[in-house]
């Protein structure tokens, strides 16, 4: 018998990250994507949202924390979803970049330490790195890095903001 591959280990926890965030947001009718144009600075942060210069990303959404922003140098692969629950708005994305997703953990772990986040999972199986961590406030991150057969990382990363 021939063991699962890594792409559906990568597939199952991208669907278990989706179910988790559709449940934060406690399912509302209030999804929507952003503009068409998945790249464009307009459609990531408006004049009032920070950029994030000292990590090199910009927010995912407006208004999204420090946490939730792309990866330095990443190209998004969709539209960043957003959705806005009963226990604030939280969203997804899904993004490649070239660095390792070792190199993709370390950043959100750090991002999400210096939120006040604590860490609450991290898994490593193959070529697949997970990590998670909630704060106090009902804040979450969640990320799944994995190498494709390009040799590029697919990052899937799901965020609520607590508020």
């Amino acid at each position: 018998m021939k063991p699962f591959g890594n792409s559906l280990l990568t597939a199952v926890a991208a669907s278990a990250l989706c179910a988790t965030l559709l449940a934060a947001c406690g399912g509302s009718s209030d999804r929507q994507e952003t503009d068409s144009d998945p790249v464009a600075e307009a459609d990531l942060h408006t004049e009032n949202d920070p950029v994030h210069p000292e990590h090199g990303g910009k927010p995912l959404a407006t208004g999204a924390p420090v946490f939730a922003s792309l990866y330095p140098d990443a190209t998004l692969d969709q539209p960043v979803i957003v959705a806005d629950g009963s226990d604030g708005p939280g969203g997804m994305a899904e993004f490649t970049t070239a660095a390792t997703p070792d190199d993709v953990i370390s950043h959100y772990r750090r991002l999400a330490s210096e939120a006040g986040l604590k860490p609450v999972m991290a898994m490593n199986q193959g070529n697949a790195r997970a990590f998670a961590a909630l704060g106090a406030t009902g804040a979450e991150v969640q990320v799944v890095a994995s190498r494709d057969e390009n040799e590029a990382t697919s990052v899937q990363l799901t965020w609520k903001d607590g508020r």
